[in-house]
């Protein structure tokens, strides 16, 4: 009867103070520190003789920056008709007589390898590559522009300015071009796409074309552009005001409306040299519509994800991998809880799961940390305040439901107990 007695008392005792460290660990965070001293400590938002406390951040930078009248700026444009296009007949090919397109023929672009042959003219005569201006240069002769003309507008073009120069008499500059490579081009894409904005084709292997180019006169590169510097820094920021890009180059200044990178409208992208400045001015607001893959924004971006709960011992057994934390940008909380296999499972004990969300303010530095609850990502995706957008380098945690803490409270008293039941 004793030992029984002595039993139960210990195990009373044992409970007692278990319940209140886990109580206490469940309930309080690290920042709850036991103010002996409220003078040393200080109070929330204010500051002590040793402790200075942040006031919690009011919305973090994913949601809390929309400005209206900005909603449309780089926002897709659709574009629609109710008629059928004017061409000759409906199922015919379009006629080059009637089609205003056709009728300008092939025109060349920056970066075309063409072929000038130019009778008796060995020392003119070669491969020239269209470059980033638009021209080719020929010796003695100098830049002619040839973008934008078709093969026949130049060789007219060259044929004068041999004539000119007092190289060849007008009965006898005779030239003939012919197009050897066609190079990839970028064109607007906008309308009932996907993802509208502007896009690389007629892309080629460097070895299917090197050979020539190397033989060719000229260069021509598609990765000294304006788009091409944002690119390589990281793309814009969804604040950015992308319709005043500012270009400085010798104490000259330009603003560059780059808004149809993504909206497919037709963009100027100017050719960049070495010294040149670029800066993108921020309108302190955030536009979701910006949030997307792009030529001028990150196609993805790294997120550091945990998911240390009771369904999953750690990141390997829980699926967190490489790819499950290399994210597409535009990529939402919710997605990322789904990605962190934070979502699904039991009903009843699994449903009540948090979520952690730590980001990082690029405008003021400032770390926000925003906590949401599964349930609520999963009813309510489509509300900014709740499911936010996530940025590069943000930190993603799940935390298990109420009912798994509990029972794993249980599970640690048992675990204490069960010594004193062999005594």
């Amino acid at each position: 009867m004793l030992k029984r007695q002595r039993f139960i008392q210990l195990s009373m005792i044992a409970y007692s103070i278990v319940a209140l460290n886990l109580t206490g660990c469940v309930r309080h965070y690290s920042s709850d520190l036991d103010r002996g001293d409220a003078q040393f400590y200080g109070a929330m938002d204010n500051s002590g003789d040793k402790f200075v406390h942040e006031a919690p951040p009011s919305a973090d930078f994913s949601r809390g920056l929309d400005c209206l009248q900005l909603q449309n700026t780089a926002a897709p444009v659709n574009y629609y008709t109710d008629q059928p296009l004017n061409l000759s007949a409906a199922n015919d090919l379009p006629d080059m007589r009637v089609d205003p397109i056709l009728a300008q023929g092939l025109l060349l672009s920056p970066g075309d390898l063409i072929e000038v042959n130019i009778e008796d003219g060995e020392g003119f005569s070669g491969r020239y590559i269209v470059d980033n201006s638009g021209a080719v240069k020929i010796p003695q002769i100098g830049k002619i522009a040839a973008a934008g003309d078709t093969t026949n507008t130049l060789e007219t073009e060259i044929e004068l300015a041999l004539v000119r120069n007092y190289i060849f008499q007008p009965a006898t500059a005779a030239v003939t071009i012919q197009v050897l490579n066609w190079s990839a081009i970028e064109v607007s894409v906008a309308g009932a796409v996907f993802q509208p904005g502007r896009v690389l084709i007629n892309d080629k292997l460097p070895r299917a074309t090197q050979e020539d180019r190397l033989a060719a006169a000229g260069d021509y590169s598609p990765t000294r552009l304006l788009s091409e510097a944002l690119r390589a820094a990281s793309g814009i920021r969804p604040d950015a005001k992308l319709d005043q890009v500012m270009l400085l180059r010798k104490g000259w200044q330009v603003q560059v409306d780059m808004t149809g990178v993504l909206t497919g409208k037709l963009v100027k992208d100017y050719p960049l040299v070495a010294g040149d400045r670029v800066i993108v001015p921020s309108t302190g607001c955030f536009q979701p519509h910006l949030v997307r893959p792009s030529q001028i924004t990150p196609k993805g971006f790294r997120v550091f994800m945990s998911n240390l709960i009771d369904s999953a011992g750690d990141n390997t057994s829980a699926a967190i991998g490489k790819y499950s934390t290399s994210l597409p940008y535009g990529t939402r909380l919710l997605q990322a809880a789904v990605s962190a296999n934070c979502v699904g499972g039991k009903d009843w004990t699994n449903a009540p799961r948090r979520i952690v969300l730590s980001s990082k303010n690029p405008l003021t530095g400032q770390i926000q940390v925003i906590e949401r609850s599964v349930e609520k990502l999963l009813t309510m995706p489509s509300k900014n305040s709740i499911n936010p957008y996530l940025m590069p380098n943000d930190a993603v945690a799940c935390y298990d439901s109420n009912v798994t803490n509990l029972r794993d409270i249980a599970k640690a008293i048992a675990e204490l107990i069960t010594p004193f039941k062999l005594l």
